[in-house]
């Protein structure tokens, strides 16, 4: 069955607050959204924002394995107006529902993959027809999705299954926020406030009574050394977050942790059943900025925490969730695992998830390590592919190393996106490391100081050792821990 994947990220049913759509946040969206083409097969259509770099759909059929051209790419008709996340508005107007009845050509086996199934794909769905009896659970038809996606919830029904959650509140004014954060500032010395409905941490905020907190997990800390100050931070954290008269913000301690984590799993309530996928720490600086899968947790944090992620993932089954579901913790300095949200919808893990299933096989965790990473390339898009081809750069699966470009920019923003992936952990950050030198040689005019890049990351290589055929979990992730403080990732 042909597959229409909508990127439909940062719609309005997940960030309630478009005063965040900056232009400089649509186009960082648009290039998250992009991540949905790495999903599709042949003969699939794939809805976004924002079209993609020509080559890099190139890139992305030859990684995958099949012909340029064989999945077919549709935006809005955004006319003379900025593209932006694609709402309920933009996949129901703007030419769309049109472009893709013209591609269907007529056909009715067509199923729709949201990155969120909430109400604008629905109603997408519906409008192309292609939402026939029982082909899409109750649950996900009357907005369940959007429930999951929804840090209130989520206190209410972690706590209701005696998940660990941080202490914390949700409040719905000024006054109540104040009180909130004087409640709860003195549990550690500094508490986050929480957009309801965001990731990434674009929508957190800090206030801390202490003077080193490093501000992991949020965008912006504000410092407090008295009770005027924490009444002024209040109204300055209102003044930011809040988007309506009465809006729920959540308010939570703050912890010093030694791990941010993730885990994802699919849920299937037809058969009754949870899967595990894949597990990985988040690397925030300060808020997102990429992954290393899999973790470097002992083995009874680690069981501690997939413990209860999968406990949620049992209950949204229950409800009659069905797709991919991503659950977020931390590991505290005193050893606890607590769980921070859940995300109903495709998250920062799974196109790296199903590259590496695609690429490597199934099992990969055991095997390898991958490190998402991103920054600003310095050069087009085509000669960081020469690059990566004149180094032998890219992934090769014989040995389980090398460079995988998952997102860019770089015509406009500069901005690459890329995976690092070895046997070892070691391994990888050496690898990330030594690829960036070699960015950091293509923004420089001498072409001395590239060719020493090249040179620098074939020695590197040229000491790795070959990877073992049976290669299992006994390879080595000695990286430690990541450090500091931190909230939400």
């Amino acid at each position: 069955m042909a597959r229409i994947l909508v990127a439909n990220i940062d719609n309005e049913n997940m960030l309630a607050d478009e005063r965040a759509f900056t232009p400089e946040f649509c186009r960082s969206s648009s290039i998250t959204a992009g991540r949905m083409a790495w999903f599709a097969e042949p003969g699939d259509i794939v809805v976004l924002p924002r079209d993609l770099n020509p080559r890099f759909k190139d890139y992305i059929a030859q990684a995958r394995g099949y012909a340029p051209g064989a999945v077919s790419y549709v935006t809005p008709d955004w006319d003379d107006a900025p593209f932006r996340p694609l709402g309920s508005h933009e996949l129901l107007r703007l030419g769309l529902p049109e472009r893709l009845r013209r591609l269907m050509r007529g056909r009715r086996d067509w199923s729709l993959l949201p990155y969120c199934h909430e109400r604008g794909a629905q109603l997408l769905a519906e409008a192309l027809q292609i939402d026939g009896p029982g082909s899409i659970r109750p649950f996900l038809r009357q907005g369940g999705a959007e429930l999951l996606n929804d840090k209130r919830v989520f206190r209410s029904l972690a706590a209701g299954r005696g998940i660990a959650i941080a202490e914390g509140t949700v409040c719905e004014d000024p006054a109540s926020l104040h009180a909130a954060i004087r409640s709860l500032i003195d549990r550690t010395g500094a508490v986050i406030v929480k957009q309801d409905r965001h990731s990434g941490g674009l929508g957190n905020l800090l206030v801390s009574r202490v003077g080193d907190t490093a501000g992991l997990g949020a965008r912006e800390v504000i410092k407090v050394d008295n009770e005027t100050a924490i009444g002024d931070a209040a109204q300055a954290v209102w003044r930011k977050l809040a988007y309506l008269a009465r809006v729920p913000l959540v308010v939570e301690a703050y912890y010093a942790v030694t791990a941010v984590t993730t885990a994802e799993f699919a849920v299937d309530p037809a058969a009754n059943a949870v899967t595990f996928l894949n597990c990985g720490e988040v690397r925030q600086a300060p808020i997102l900025s990429g992954l290393i899968m899999p973790w470097s947790l002992s083995p009874y944090l680690a069981a501690a925490f997939i413990a209860a992620a999968t406990e949620l993932a049992r209950l949204t089954c229950d409800l009659g969730y069905e797709g991919l579901i991503n659950i977020d913790g931390i590991v505290t300095a005193d050893g606890r695992v607590v769980i921070n949200e859940f995300n109903g919808r495709i998250g920062g893990c799974s196109h790296i998830h199903h590259i590496l299933r695609v690429i490597a096989g199934a099992g990969y965790g055991d095997r390898l390590v991958v490190a998402s990473h991103s920054r600003d390339a310095g050069a087009d898009f085509d000669r960081v592919t020469e690059l990566l081809a004149a180094c032998g750069l890219g992934f090769n699966d014989k040995t389980g190393r090398g460079i995988i470009l998952t997102g860019e920019d770089c015509a406009a923003s500069g901005y690459l996106e890329y995976l690092s992936v070895a046997p070892t952990r070691t391994e990888v950050m050496r690898l990330e490391a030594a690829f960036e030198t070699l960015l950091d040689g293509l923004g420089q005019a001498e072409g001395a100081a590239q060719q020493s890049g090249i040179e620098h990351l074939a020695r590197i290589l040229a000491h790795l050792p070959p990877v073992p055929p049976e290669a299992g979990r006994e390879n080595e992730r000695d990286a430690g821990p990541l450090q500091g403080a931190a909230g939400t990732p």
